[in-house]
Formats: C-alpha cells, structure tokens, sequence
C-alpha cells in the first residue's frame, strides 16, 4: 500500500531503496527459536486502523508461531503523510522501548540460571 501512495505524482512520499527486498514474513520464515524474546511494532498513517492496517498484530502472531516469547503487547506509532512521527509518538515509542527493555531483563536470568543447571 506504501508503494501505491508513493507511486503517485504529487504524493510527496519516497520510498526507502531498500523497499523492495523480501517483507516480514520471507524475512521470518526461517526463523525458529524455542523461549527467545521478540517484541512487535510497526508505523502507520494517522488513520483509523481499519484502512490503515495494524501489522504489529500480524508480526506478534508470526512471531509467537515461531516460538518467541512476546514481552510486551504489540504497538502501533502513528507517522504524518511526511513519514515523521506525530507530536508525542516519540515518547510513546520510548515508553515502549523501556517495557520491552525491563520486561527482557526480568526474563534473562531465569534464562541463565536454567542455562547454568543444564
């Protein structure tokens, strides 16, 4: 959908020259790993999720097939039609990065402990 809005003249929007490699999911089919930690987010346009999409659920959904352990609830920060975060995204994704953060480190060592008895 991002490649349609840009295509058009006028839009304003540029893709990234890397866009056009392989997506998520190619990018997570190989990807297995029993007890690791992932955390899911993505960026949207300002709108209503339901024309927008919310793919963080599609992510977190992949990823727990994989067998990661999500550590925090998946989350969309919302970008203007410039592609630049919206006034108080910013802190919002930080806030997040810091659940993720804490929530990692409260699982670690009860990773390192059943490491060391094994």
């Amino acid at each position: 959908m991002a490649a349609r809005a840009a295509a058009k003249n006028g839009s304003g929007l540029r893709m990234d020259p890397d866009a056009d490699g392989p997506g998520l999911p190619e990018w997570l089919k190989d990807l297995w790993r029993k007890d690791g930690l992932a955390a899911a987010f993505d960026t949207r346009i300002n709108s209503i999720p339901v024309i927008t999409g919310r793919a963080c659920r599609a992510i977190a959904r992949l990823l727990k097939r994989r067998g990661y352990r999500l550590v925090a609830s998946p989350e969309s920060f919302l970008v203007s039609w410039e592609t630049t975060l919206v006034d108080g995204e910013a802190a919002r994704a930080r806030q997040w990065g810091m659940t993720v953060g804490a929530a990692s480190k409260t699982y670690l060592p009860a990773q390192r402990l059943k490491i060391a008895r094994t």
